[in-house]
């Protein structure tokens, strides 16, 4: 595993870098508030089978450059940073593999580009969540201008050691510590008064505008390359809303796969993701 830097046009993407120089090419895109290492057990198994496997930490997650000061973080900001980066890379054809959020941009990205995405995999993500509701935007917009508002980028709350913030965050992503470690000590940042999280606290604010669940549905409907939907079961936090069943039928995955965890599972079940994954990329 090796560290690569990335100049983008908002500024400096960080990431880690499996199996370089290999001939085949994965992008790897992490959940919301996760970070490139969050792939530090399912990657050198694709780099083992022939894969340069790049994960990247979006802007204002890990180590990556936060957005200006003063700009709001929309998420679909996010599918930028997925076009600088393969620039960057200066890949012609890729498999991107994206878990919760990073499964919602690599689609997003996959359908616009499918002239050169090879194969796209998606874990634990159908699309963004939660969709607009009718007849809710003047009061969603008041909320998320009132939050903006009042939100400070200054940390309050700081721990005394990493331990401490893994064991924090174990109440949120249940696991075996040892698989979530690697993404916590990327994710902290120490100083004077103790470790805080990096995490650009932007990306906590309520979204001003949603898109609607027609939105989502005809983009997940739309021409793609040979697509892989890997989820957890039981069904999942991330899953539980009332249209899933609608998005996976407008997905029409390729390949449907159901592997026994939680929502992290390319984590504590990686050896079962990955023998899913091989499958479907090497079929």
């Amino acid at each position: 595993m090796k560290k690569i830097t990335l100049k983008c046009k908002f500024g400096k993407i960080k990431g880690l870098i499996w199996g370089k120089g290999n001939p085949k090419k994965i992008l790897a895109l992490h959940g919301w508030l996760d970070n490139a290492a969050s792939f530090c057990e399912l990657a050198p198994m694709l780099a083992n089978i022939g894969y340069e496997v790049v994960a990247i930490d979006f802007a204002g997650h890990g180590k990556s450059d936060h957005r200006a000061k003063g700009h709001f973080t929309h998420f679909i900001d996010f599918v930028l940073d997925i076009q600088d980066v393969i620039k960057e890379l200066k890949w012609d054809k890729l498999t991107l593999l994206g878990h919760s959020m990073g499964a919602a941009m690599a689609h997003m990205y996959t359908v616009s580009h499918t002239e050169s995405i090879e194969k796209l995999i998606m874990i634990e993500n159908l699309g963004p969540v939660p969709s607009y509701a009718p007849g809710s935007i003047a009061e969603n917009l008041k909320e998320a201008l009132d939050q903006w508002k009042n939100h400070t980028t200054k940390h309050k709350h700081f721990y005394p050691t990493v331990h401490i913030a893994l064991k924090t965050r174990l109440k949120v992503t249940p696991m075996n510590e040892d698989y979530l470690r690697p993404m916590v000590k990327r994710g902290l940042k120490k100083t004077s008064k103790g470790y805080h999280w990096r995490t650009d606290k932007r990306l906590r604010l309520r979204s001003m505008i949603r898109f609607s669940e027609e939105v989502v549905q005809d983009a997940l409907s739309s021409i793609k390359p040979p697509t892989q939907l890997i989820v957890a079961t039981p069904t999942t936090y991330a899953l539980k809303y009332p249209t899933i069943e609608e998005r996976k039928t407008k997905l029409a995955a390729d390949d449907y796969v159901e592997i026994n965890g939680h929502h992290h599972l390319h984590m504590d079940n990686a050896k079962q993701v990955f023998e899913a994954i091989k499958r479907f990329i090497t079929e």
